[in-house]
């Protein structure tokens, strides 16, 4: 389960951002936890991030300084996290049970862009897709 600390690590933040951290993360622990029944695995720990944040800490919340992805990320207003996905195992998932995304009210960019991560957000792309490419 990912918690507030695991998606923020101590970044200062404004605290409306929270109530966007909790949505996101309540969504993603979810079909989180689908993937797990369904499946029988279980997202492992990032050994960088200690959770199931993907990255060596931009997995996360992203401060708005940060020159990791596109400077109107939704990891930087709490919309969006990378989850650690060695061997594609979640997107694969995903491409087979795509109503998971409508279920949770999720979104995901193209797993040919995000190889060793998934990439989820309550954002709604331009595009409107479930799945979209950056």
């Amino acid at each position: 389960m990912i918690t507030l600390q695991d998606y923020f690590i101590d970044r200062p933040h404004p605290t409306e951002y929270n109530l966007n951290a909790l949505t996101l993360l309540y969504r993603v622990n979810n079909l989180l936890a689908a993937y797990t029944t369904d499946t029988g695995l279980i997202v492992p720990n990032n050994p960088a991030t200690g959770s199931q944040v993907s990255g060596s800490g931009d997995g996360g919340f992203r401060l708005p300084t940060s020159l990791t992805g596109s400077s109107k990320s939704a990891h930087k207003v709490a919309q969006a996290i990378d989850i650690t996905d060695h061997g594609e195992h979640l997107d694969k998932w995903l491409d087979k049970y795509p109503d998971a995304l409508i279920k949770y009210d999720l979104y995901r960019e193209e797993p040919s862009a995000t190889i060793n991560w998934c990439h989820l957000s309550t954002r709604k792309p331009l595009s409107a897709r479930r799945t979209f490419k950056p």
